[in-house]
């Protein structure tokens, strides 16, 4: 996904501001096409949790178990 800016008219009834609008690049569609192939896999949801998990697993910092005291 990509952002580009919307091209308005000049004011008139209905103007608005200039806004950012998505827009799917190459880039993108590989991406889903990327993400829908996890998906169908039978390890799409272990492959899913593991950034929970690996978080999870991290030593916490002295700074975290002091604040908690």
């Amino acid at each position: 996904m990509d952002t580009v800016r919307q091209r308005t008219v000049a004011p008139a009834p209905g103007f608005h501001a200039p806004v950012d609008i998505a827009v799917l690049t190459e880039r993108g569609r590989a991406e889903f096409a990327r993400l829908e192939h996890d998906e169908r896999m039978l390890t799409w949801t272990a492959q899913r949790m593991n950034d929970y998990v690996l978080a999870a697993a991290e030593p916490q910092s002295a700074a975290t178990l002091e604040a908690r005291n």
